[in-house]
C-alpha cells in the first residue's frame, strides 16, 4: 500500500530520479518482511533488481531507465518464484502443458530420409538470413521519448500498478511454486539428427569463410564486386545475422531435448557437432559486431547502435556460456540461474557506464578525427553527455548544448532529484552556452 501511494504521488509529477528509487525501496521491504526468511534466489536476484531501480536517481537517460525497470520487474518476478520454464509474469493460459509428438523413430533408410528432410528445414531460414545479410539494408530506428503524465487517471494507474506488483511478489513467496509437468518430446535417433547439424555446421563454415575473406580484410574485394563502399556494405546485414545467431540457440535447444545419444561416441559426436555449431556462430556474431563498429566509424554512434552492440555482446556472451555448459556438469545444472545472475550483471554494467556520456565521447573523438559532428542528434541526448559535449570548442559548444541547457532549466520537483542532471547544471552555470547567433562551426583541431 505505502509503495502505491508512493507512485501515485511522486512519479507522476516529474522526471524519474529519487522517485522510483523510494518506490523500488519500499516495494523491497514489503517482499522481504513477507518472505521472512530470504531465500537465495531472492538475494541473488533480488539484490540486482532492487539496484536497477536506483539507477534513475544517478543518470538521465529515459530510454535506459526504460529498459532497467522492465530488467528490474523480471528480476523480481524470478526473485521471487526461482528460474522456473514460465516466469510469473506469464498469462495463465501459457501454463497448460504442450507435447511435441513425433513420431516413433524408425529404421534405416527412413531414418536417412526424414534427417534429410529435417535438415532441409532447418538450411532453409538459415541460408536465406546469410544470402541477404551481404545484400538487404539493415534500419536502426532511433528512440523516442516518451511523454510524462500528470493527469488523475495517470496516478491511479500508477497507483494500482505498484500496489499490485508489491502484492503479486509477496503472494509468490506464500506459495510453493507448481513445477512444471513436461513432456518430453519422442527422441530422434542418431542419423535424424547428425544429418541435420552437420548440413547446418557445413553450412555455416561457408559462410564464415566468407566473412573472413570479405570484413576481416577483403576491403578493396568489396569495393570491386559489390559496388558498395565499406562502410555501407558493413552495415548490411547486421539484422539478419543476429536473427541467424538466436536461431541457432532455439536448434541447440531442440537437439538436446530430441536427441538421444545412445553410445559413447554418439554423445562426443552430438557434443562435437553442437560444440562446433556454437563456436561458428560466435564468429557470426563477431562479423555482426565488426559490421557494425565499421559503420560506427563512418557515421557515428547513436543510441540505437549502441543498442544493437550491446546486444551482439550479451548474445555472443551466452554462446560462451552454452559452449561452458557443456563441458562443464555445474554450470549445465544451474544454467538459468548462472544466465541469469550474469544478464543483471552485464544489465547494471552498461547502465553504469553511461550510455549517453559513451555516445558523446565518441562522436567528439569522431568529430576529432574527421571534422564531421551530427549537431542535431547530440542536442537530443540527456544530461549525461554535457561532461562531454563541454570539450568542444566554441561556437559548436555552445550551438549543441544550448537545446539541453533550455530543458534543464524547466527545473523538476525535489521527488525527481537526480544526480547527472543536477551536474550538468553545476556545469553550465559555471560556463553557460553563449546567447549570440551561432556561428560556423570550427573544424578539427591540426
Amino acid at each position: 500500500m505505502t509503495a502505491g501511494l508512493a507512485a501515485a504521488a511522486f512519479l507522476a509529477s516529474g522526471p524519474l530520479g529519487v522517485n522510483i528509487a523510494v518506490v523500488g525501496l519500499l516495494v523491497a521491504a514489503s517482499v522481504a518482511v513477507a518472505a521472512g526468511r530470504p531465500s537465495l534466489d531472492l538475494v541473488l536476484f533480488g539484490l540486482p533488481a532492487l539496484a536497477l531501480t536506483l539507477m534513475p536517481a544517478l543518470y538521465d537517460a529515459q530510454w535506459v531507465h526504460a529498459v532497467d525497470l522492465v530488467g528490474a520487474w523480471l528480476l523480481a518476478s524470478v526473485a521471487v518464484a526461482g528460474p522456473t520454464l514460465v516466469a510469473p509474469v506469464a498469462p495463465p493460459w501459457a501454463l497448460r502443458r504442450v507435447a511435441v509428438v513425433i513420431p516413433a523413430v524408425p529404421t534405416g533408410s527412413t531414418q536417412i530420409a526424414r534427417g534429410l528432410v529435417i535438415g532441409l528445414v532447418l538450411l532453409v531460414p538459415f541460408a536465406a538470413l546469410f544470402a541477404s545479410a551481404d545484400t538487404a539494408f539493415a534500419q536502426l530506428g532511433r528512440s523516442t521519448p516518451v511523454p510524462s503524465a500528470s493527469s488523475v487517471l495517470v496516478r491511479t494507474s500508477l497507483f494500482a500498478v505498484v500496489l499490485l506488483a508489491s502484492l503479486g511478489l509477496c503472494l509468490a513467496l506464500q506459495r510453493s511454486p507448481r513445477q512444471l509437468r513436461l513432456v518430453r518430446p519422442h527422441s530422434l535417433g542418431v542419423v535424424e539428427w547428425a544429418i541435420p547439424l552437420t548440413l547446418l555446421v557445413a553450412l555455416f563454415l561457408g559462410f564464415v569463410a566468407v566473412q573472413v575473406t570479405v570484413l576481416f580484410g577483403g576491403r578493396h574485394h568489396v569495393l570491386e564486386t559489390a559496388g558498395l563502399t565499406y562502410a555501407e556494405y558493413a552495415r548490411h546485414g547486421f539484422w539478419q545475422l543476429i536473427a541467424a545467431a538466436t536461431l541457432t540457440l532455439a536448434v541447440v535447444a531442440g537437439a538436446v531435448a530430441t536427441a538421444r545419444p545412445q553410445r559413447a561416441r554418439d554423445v562426443l559426436l552430438l557434443r562435437v557437432l553442437l560444440g562446433s555449431l556454437c563456436v561458428l556462430t560466435l564468429v557470426i556474431v563477431a562479423s555482426a559486431l565488426h559490421r557494425l563498429r565499421v559503420y560506427e566509424d563512418v557515421f557515428g554512434l547513436t543510441r540505437a547502435r549502441l543498442a544493437a552492440e550491446t546486444m551482439a555482446w550479451a548474445l555472443g556472451g551466452l554462446f560462451c556460456l552454452v559452449i561452458a555448459a557443456g563441458a562443464v556438469v555445474a554450470i549445465h545444472r544451474q544454467l538459468a540461474r548462472v544466465a541469469l545472475g550474469l544478464a543483471a550483471l552485464g544489465l547494471l554494467a552498461f547502465t553504469l557506464s553511461n550510455p549517453d556520456q559513451r555516445i558523446a565521447q565518441r562522436n567528439v573523438e569522431r568529430w576529432r578525427g574527421t571534422g564531421k559532428l551530427d549537431v542535431s542528434y547530440l542536442q537530443g541526448l540527456s544530461a549525461d553527455a554535457v561532461p562531454a559535449l563541454a570539450a568542444l570548442p566554441e561556437p559548436m559548444r555552445s550551438k549543441v548544448l544550448r537545446p539541453i541547457g533550455a530543458r534543464l532549466a524547466a527545473g523538476e520537483p525535489g521527488s525527481s532529484a537526480n544526480r547527472s542532471r543536477d551536474h550538468a547544471r553545476a556545469l553550465l552555470a559555471e560556463s553557460p552556452p553563449e546567447s549570440p547567433a551561432d556561428a560556423g562551426a570550427p573544424g578539427p583541431p591540426g
